[in-house]
């Protein structure tokens, strides 16, 4: 019975930290030492008894917190902006600097290679995003929960981050506020097949290049959060 409360904890703090950009769940699964057990859970379908708590205790976050950052969205929309703004610059510069400072392989030419090409990637998202931030079609929006998903699975890296750097974050924490399942479930199917597709390939990939990654969504971060606070103060 503690482990079932402790996964219905872990899970209520995990869906917070997708709902928030610079705060990635994975990274609070790994605090509350049940990041091996979902991964164990998504390979093997190992584990219902903790799993189930811990569903239950994202989805009653992501849906009653919902509705307080869409509050706050709708009635503070400038402070509100400026405040993510600064929560992306900083968590960029955050993954930036700790990947640096750990990882002594991947510094020198190739860090600054791999940061100046999300940077750049990061500064052309602001084009995308006004591209598919009024009505995005059923199929982009499987992409990007499929995309989001996936970095919900990676340490160190926020979905949510993802979708505000695309155009998309107010959209969904709109959509399942408002139980938009026009949005939702096209989104959600997207998240369902990044659930079954990826944990294995993620777990590869992270073994392999997972610090590379989290230079580049650093710098992705980074450049994103520039543009948004930009955007609010011009």
């Amino acid at each position: 019975m503690k482990d079932q409360i402790r996964y219905f904890i872990a899970g209520i703090f995990i869906g917070i930290s997708e709902l928030l950009p610079g705060i990635s769940g994975a990274t609070v699964a790994l605090m509350f030492g049940v990041y091996e057990r979902i991964l164990i859970f998504l390979s093997k379908l190992k584990g219902f008894d903790l799993i189930i708590p811990l569903l239950l205790g994202m989805f009653l976050s992501v849906f009653l917190f919902s509705s307080v950052i869409n509050y706050l969205y709708e009635n503070f929309t400038h402070i509100f902006n400026i405040f993510i703004a600064i929560l992306m610059i900083g968590y960029g510069i955050f993954l930036l600097i700790n990947t640096y400072l750990k990882e002594l392989a991947i510094r020198g030419l190739n860090f600054y290679i791999n940061l100046f090409i999300a940077i750049v990637i990061g500064l052309y998202l602001s084009r995308f995003h006004i591209l598919i931030s009024e009505e995005p079609q059923i199929m982009l929006l499987v992409i990007l929960g499929f995309i989001a998903c996936s970095f919900l699975l990676f340490p160190g890296i926020s979905g949510s981050a993802f979708l505000l750097s695309v155009g998309v974050y107010s959209l969904i924490i709109q959509s399942i506020s408002n139980f938009n399942f026009n949005v939702l479930l096209p989104f959600g199917i997207g998240m369902l097949a990044a659930l079954v597709l990826m944990p294995k390939l993620i777990n590869k990939v992270y073994e392999k290049y997972g610090k590379s990654i989290l230079v580049f969504f650093g710098g992705l971060i980074l450049a994103a959060g520039i543009n948004g606070l930009l955007s609010v103060v011009t």
